[in-house]
């Protein structure tokens, strides 16, 4: 089968901007060949959507595949492996309004604040999308399905229209009573410009069902692949543990997550103010705080730090800011309990992450994940907003830890690699249903 992936956040993160680049090397042939590069020119991309894609074009071996994200000051095309990168550059003026609407829609989604529409940014958001469908589109002779991914694209399946089929994931809540009229109508609409729609949970999966959407549509849950996962060793451990002041009778209680409002990690920070135990922030700004110029990640860092000094907690919680892959494995393995406070958030891959290392969890019950967990089994949930519910369940976990971590490892199976890949087949293959078969190479 041969896909085209769109996102909005690519694989790779540049730290150079492709005119400096061209400074540093001289003439660059397109695709830039990333394996040409200096290690320090560029990191593959560890979060969210972007690792499940990579995990996804692994599994299935799909050989060559096209891949379109957003990349402003990036080189046009770049490759990695097998991957073919196209990057989609946008005027900054365009870029900052396609950012204001697409916040406005994932404030909305998340309960923080209501977007009123604003027809300028809209527009800037259907520029982006157009440029990501019109690329999509050259890649039409030999792609025998497109799979785009989340709120930032919504308007790729319309354009694309019945030239061929797409399959859009959409990863962000869909609640439809917490969103205003006009918000809900333009999310069922874009839906319906799909041939399919994969929600992350049954939350979301019965939210459209009640907002009238006329859209085939399956839940799946998103995943992580367990053996992509390194186990650092003993030294590598405790020079993170040395790095973060982190003592060896401490109970640690790990939060893993950008620094973002949707993730509450204020609830967190007045909970621990409870325990005898470290909290430990683990995270820096997303895609859109480091790229797009929506700082939005120091403005949480320095309210949340402020509340630190205001509780009196300030000597018992961490802020890491960006950590390296062995570094995030060693927090792990040497927590005592990993939270999640979102007051909503889609999914949180965080959790089965934890449950991989065979670490208990305590759920905010506004967390899609919050469906999997089975109270005093594999860990337990809490109110969202309730930090004394919270300290609460963290206690429990101290006592139990051991056995609540042992049952999440069993419940990461629904959330593994292995066990989402032929769903995905499936759901491509029905997306296909009615479109003439495809000759390959």
């Amino acid at each position: 089968m041969r896909v085209a992936i769109n996102t909005q956040t690519p694989p790779v993160r540049f730290t150079l901007t492709y005119r400096d680049l061209l400074e540093k090397y001289g003439d660059l042939e397109l695709p830039v060949d990333l394996s040409l590069l200096s290690e320090s020119d560029f990191q593959v991309a560890v979060g969210g959507v972007a690792r499940m894609m990579l995990g996804l074009i692994r599994k299935m071996n799909l050989g060559r595949t096209r891949w379109v994200a957003l990349g402003p000051g990036y080189p046009p095309q770049a490759s990695l492996q097998n991957i073919e990168l196209h990057l989609v550059d946008l005027p900054p003026n365009v870029l900052s309004l396609y950012t204001k609407f697409k916040e406005g829609l994932y404030n909305e989604a998340h309960g923080i604040s209501r977007y009123n529409i604003v027809g300028q940014e809209y527009i800037a958001y259907a520029t982006y999308n157009w440029y990501s469908a019109s690329k999509l589109l050259e890649f039409y002779l030999d792609t025998d399905v497109y799979f785009v991914n989340d709120f930032q694209q919504l308007l790729v399946g319309g354009i694309i229209g019945p030239s061929a089929p797409a399959l859009l994931w959409y990863h962000i809540p869909f609640v439809p009573e917490k969103m205003g009229d006009r918000t809900r109508e333009f999310l069922v609409r874009s839906f319906e410009g799909f041939d399919l729609v994969i929600l992350s949970t049954r939350r979301d999966l019965e939210g459209l069902v009640r907002a009238g959407g006329k859209v085939r549509a399956k839940q799946i849950y998103p995943f992580i692949d367990p053996q992509a996962y390194e186990k650092p060793s003993t030294a590598e451990q405790q020079s993170t543990l040395n790095k973060f002041g982190i003592g060896e009778d401490e109970k640690v209680v790990l939060l893993v997550g950008r620094m973002d409002p949707i993730k509450s990690q204020d609830i967190a920070i007045k909970a621990i103010k409870k325990l005898d135990a470290k909290l430990v922030l683990a995270g820096n700004g997303s895609f859109t705080s480091k790229t797009l110029g929506h700082d939005k990640a120091s403005v949480w860092v320095k309210k949340l730090r402020d509340l630190t000094q205001e509780t009196g907690v300030k000597d018992k919680v961490i802020f890491t800011g960006y950590v390296t892959e062995k570094e995030l494995a060693s927090l792990y393995m040497r927590s005592d309990v990993v939270i999640l406070t979102s007051r909503t958030e889609g999914f949180g891959l965080t959790v089965c992450e934890a449950w991989n290392y065979q670490k208990p969890v305590v759920v905010s019950k506004g967390a899609g994940v919050s469906e999997l967990v089975i109270e005093g089994v594999n860990g337990y949930t809490f109110p969202s907003d309730s930090y004394d519910e919270l300290a609460e369940a963290i206690r429990r976990t101290f006592k139990e830890g051991d056995k609540l971590g042992s049952m999440g490892r069993e419940t990461l199976r629904q959330c593994s690699l292995e066990y989402a890949v032929d769903k995905i087949k499936e759901a491509m293959e029905e997306a296909m249903k009615g479109y003439p078969k495809r000759e390959t190479d």
